[in-house]
């Protein structure tokens, strides 16, 4: 006797990904690869005759986007790219030191090697991304190092609380990301770093807070840099005196 399978063929009327959800990833990588700046408004009609989607669907799209810290609402603008001021890349860093100084006290103590492996093959592929200019590999890269760092803990509380942090921070990273040579950044330190956690907690300890200090300076000075850029020139302030 042959027995039916009661669910056979149910997903094929499941499509893989909604029109909202292509949305979400079509804004999304715009705001991501710095195509969309920080403050930039989001016309709910013009979007969603770019994407040929209807409105409610471009709404949907921006709660998910504002769940992810990617856009917010503004009185009498709609919505707009989230803006990123110094005093949240300030609590966005001391929350992370306050993490992963534990988690590199964790490493150092306990020696992991497949923790160890697992960063050093995370470096390999961030210094290969940042040569190749890929942001988005990078930005992958640096997520992952840092969470596999917070893993070290064996704390299900701080990883689910650093994944947190690392979705409210992804427009800071990638806005660094995306300018780090016009910064100044030629290299990445992502080596030096896991150097650091193979040596003494005081050496990772040490290690662990110059990077993220410079990570701290690196996006103040893009900040500095997007609000010189938003700043209307002499020509620009002249015409729109003659509006």
């Amino acid at each position: 006797m042959t027995v039916t399978n009661p669910i056979a063929g149910l997903g094929a009327s499941i499509q893989r990904q909604s029109t909202t959800e292509q949305a979400v990833d079509a804004v999304r990588q715009a705001i991501l690869s710095g195509r969309l700046l920080p403050g930039t408004p989001l016309r709910e009609t013009a979007l969603a005759a770019e994407l040929g989607v209807s409105r409610s669907t471009v709404r949907e799209a921006a709660r998910t986007l504002e769940a992810e810290g990617l856009v917010r609402y503004q009185m009498n603008r709609g919505i707009v790219v989230a803006d990123i001021t110094g005093p949240d890349v300030a609590d966005i860093y001391a929350a992370r030191a306050a993490v992963e100084l534990v988690a590199a006290d964790a490493l150092t103590a306990h020696r992991d090697p497949a923790v160890y492996a697992e960063l050093a093959d995370l470096v390999d592929d961030i210094e290969r991304a940042f040569d190749r200019g890929d942001t988005a590999a990078v930005l992958e890269g640096d997520r992952l190092f840092h969470a596999t760092l917070v893993a070290a803990t064996a704390s299900p509380r701080l990883q689910r609380f650093y994944g947190q942090l690392q979705q409210e921070q992804r427009l800071a990273l990638a806005l660094a990301e995306g300018a780090s040579r016009e910064l100044g950044r030629t290299a990445d330190d992502h080596r030096r770093l896991l150097d650091a956690l193979h040596g003494s907690p005081e050496e990772a300890r040490a290690e662990l807070t110059a990077h993220l200090d410079a990570g701290t300076a690196e996006l103040q000075r893009l900040l500095d840099l997007l609000a010189q850029r938003r700043q209307p020139t002499h020509r620009e302030e002249a015409e729109a005196s003659h509006d």
